[in-house]
């Protein structure tokens, strides 16, 4: 519970509209008092009479009104976040020797507004409560509060502005992945369907590639069958206890792709790819610091070579701070953080990097890893076709072709040896390009393995984990059936 205290200090602002309300009660009465001294009558005295009462009164209510008035926000959860909604709690106490025909309280905050009509009398305190949806990650801040109050014909009024500019931070809404794609291309499991929601971070087991001196019990018979290839479970003391998050902010990383782009007349689905990123990166965070693992967070807009965050267990409020309000408006590119990332990872560390759609310099960085040894999974919205293949099927987010052609390496990129790329490039000559796997909106089961002639899917072939962070439509279906209404699940490639 979070309380945010306001308190309308002066006890009413400056009324701008005072002069104009007391000349238009004078006319009315200057105008009924010459009709009653020309023409007599009783309905003009009564006229003149009630226009004297209701100028008595609004004298006595600017005088006598509403004081100290106070407003006290309590939040039903100090860490709401995006998505979802949180429910406010308002209590209302003023001070006054008269009694108030009406109250108005109005407040805008920066993700929705709310206006509540009151009718006091001789009441002096109030509770209410009102509920802000749709939160947006970021800071969200009131403001303004305005309390308004007035006798009953509304000819005269009082108002006050009780202090705004507070605010409350909204957190990215985890998204929790299942197991990771098997490695080196072994294919799909049924069950690799990200999900939003608390999950236990050692379901199950992990599966790998037999290795030579792995005891025949750890064979996992079942998928070996299924693949065609000795696959072998990792047991629980040998499962990573060292996590790197590497979250790429670099604004040209999350330009939608052009093949990405919804059809014309619709709107895009889901929330924006940035968002799904940062998702994705406190997801990590949060199952790694159940697991009790030992945690780096690197990101854009900080000193090079420093990690953001490095500890083990609960994680700090500075880091949640972070994501709440970090920007895809960083300077460095991925090939360059995962460069200064590097020079503080641990032997037997596993890396996770997140970004929109890899580029070519990226992929040598995080191929160059791949054969150093370091365990790598990919998280990325979009996937692009790698370059230099003249024949291969065309990947479902290729760049227009003016944004391929002039590419060039620039010269903060790390450089790479001749023979490290011919090993990037010779990982997507195995394997036919076939399409990618689809799951439906009931989580159905993806199939054939990733398409070699596209970036993630080299990296895949040399080993490192893909997970898809889009949002796809079911399988058989195309963009252009999709409607609007139409909600698309993120998959694991």
């Amino acid at each position: 519970m979070k309380s945010i205290r306001q308190t309308g200090l002066p006890a009413a602002s400056p009324n701008i509209s005072l002069p104009g309300q007391w000349a238009r009660a004078l006319a009315a009465a200057g105008i009924v008092a010459g009709l009653y001294g020309s023409l007599g009558g009783s309905a003009l005295l009564f006229l003149l009479i009630f226009i004297g009462l209701v100028m008595l009164g609004g004298l006595l209510l600017q005088t006598l009104g509403p004081r100290k008035i106070e407003l006290v926000h309590t939040l039903s959860s100090s860490q709401p976040t995006a998505g979802n909604g949180v429910l406010v709690a308002v209590s209302l106490s003023f001070r006054s020797r008269l009694p108030i025909p009406w109250l108005m309280i109005e407040e805008r905050w920066t993700c929705g507004d709310h206006r509540l009509l009151l009718f006091p009398g001789f009441r002096r305190e109030f509770q209410y409560t009102y509920r802000l949806e749709g939160l947006t990650r970021g800071r969200q801040q009131l403001l303004c509060c305005r309390v308004s109050w007035g006798d009953l014909p509304g000819w005269f009024t009082g108002t006050t502005a009780p202090e705004a500019g507070h605010s409350f931070k909204v957190l990215p809404s985890p998204l929790y992945l299942g197991k990771r794609q098997s490695e080196e291309g072994a294919g799909w499991l049924p069950d690799q369907v990200p999900s939003r929601g608390r999950q236990r971070p050692d379901e199950g087991f992990d599966i790998r590639n037999y290795q030579p001196g792995d005891p025949m019990s750890r064979v996992h018979w079942k998928n070996t069958a299924r693949r065609g290839f000795l696959q072998s479970r990792v047991p629980e003391r040998e499962k990573g206890r060292m996590l790197c998050v590497v979250l790429d902010n670099c604004p040209s990383s999350y330009e939608i792709l052009w093949e990405s782009l919804p059809p014309r007349g619709q709107s895009a689905l889901g929330e924006p790819p940035f968002e799904r990123a940062v998702s994705a990166a406190l997801g990590l965070l949060l199952s790694a610091e159940r697991a009790g693992a030992y945690t780096q967070l690197f990101t854009g807009g900080w000193p090079e070579g420093m990690a953001r965050y490095d500890g083990l267990g609960v994680i700090p409020g500075r880091v949640l701070d972070t994501l709440s309000e970090i920007a895809p408006d960083g300077t460095r590119s991925l090939s360059r953080l995962l460069e200064d990332a590097s020079r503080q990872w641990i032997p037997g560390m596993r890396v996770a990097v997140i970004t929109g759609c890899p580029d070519r310099e990226a992929a040598l960085t995080i191929s160059r890893l791949l054969t150093q040894g370091i365990k790598v999974d990919l998280y990325y919205v979009w996937d692009r076709k790698a370059p230099g293949k003249r024949n291969s099927a065309s990947g479902p987010g290729q760049r227009r072709p003016s944004a391929e052609a002039g590419a060039h390496v620039s010269d903060s990129a790390p450089v790479l040896s001749d023979k490290l790329t011919a090993l990037y490039e010779a990982g997507q000559g195995g394997g036919s390009a076939s399409p990618e796997p689809m799951s439906g909106l009931g989580g159905s089961e993806a199939s054939g393995p990733a398409p070699a002639a596209t970036i993630c899917g080299s990296l895949g072939r040399q080993g490192a984990g893909l997970y898809c962070l889009e949002p796809v439509p079911p399988a058989g279906s195309s963009g252009e059936e999709r409607t609007d209404g139409e909600a698309r699940k993120p998959s694991a490639r």
